[in-house]
């Protein structure tokens, strides 16, 4: 499964470094590209508001 990025999102950037397939884009929030995105985790686990879960 993929995982998302939800509203509590602060845009804080430090999911994006963490990416090692580079699916994570800035916008008002930042958001995953799904198709893309591996599973890893690696972003998940510094989200400093817990933003970024499974779908």
């Amino acid at each position: 499964m993929a995982r998302r990025i939800n509203e509590d999102c602060i845009a804080c950037g430090s999911c994006v470094d963490e990416c090692p397939v580079d699916c994570i884009s800035e916008g008002d929030i930042y958001v995953i590209d799904e198709d893309a995105c591996i599973d890893c985790g690696a972003c998940e686990e510094v989200c400093p508001v817990d933003a970024i879960k499974e779908v």
